[in-house]
């Protein structure tokens, strides 16, 4: 007796269906681009415009009159945490002034030193800091 071999048919089914879901042609419009320059050394920007996307900030910082040696790590981060602009060993009762860049259109940086945990505003090139807790 001879068996009837079944897979052939799912196979020839699935064949087709591909070869009809591969021939739909879904019918795209392409729009005109807006009318302007076409070359990007004729496009006309305002003088006051500031192509720059990092700024450079200077952190001024001041230390406390005490006659011990505590080192820590200060580090500048952005407000969610995600980028740290600059980590340093720092001694606590030293005045540093350190410089970091940051993207432009961050307008606040969290500062850190063990537990001390302070958010300062950038809108000025240079910031301030000291090490009592806010």
């Amino acid at each position: 007796m001879k068996r009837a071999y079944t897979v052939p048919l799912p196979i020839a089914l699935f064949a087709l269906l591909l070869v009809f879901a591969g021939g739909c042609k879904k019918e795209l419009t392409i729009a005109d681009p807006p009318p302007g320059a076409d070359n990007p050394l004729e496009l006309e920007v305002s003088n006051t415009f500031d192509w720059k996307t990092t700024r450079n900030i200077t952190l001024e910082v001041t230390g406390l009159t005490i006659p011990v040696n505590i080192r820590n790590t200060l580090q500048v981060k952005s407000i969610n945490e995600e980028r740290v602009y600059l980590k340093n060993q720092l001694f606590i009762n030293r005045d540093y002034t350190l410089k970091f860049t940051i993207p432009a259109y961050d307008t606040a940086v969290l500062i850190t030193f063990g537990s001390i945990r302070t958010t300062v505003n950038v809108i000025p090139d240079v910031i301030y800091f000291d090490f009592h807790s806010p």
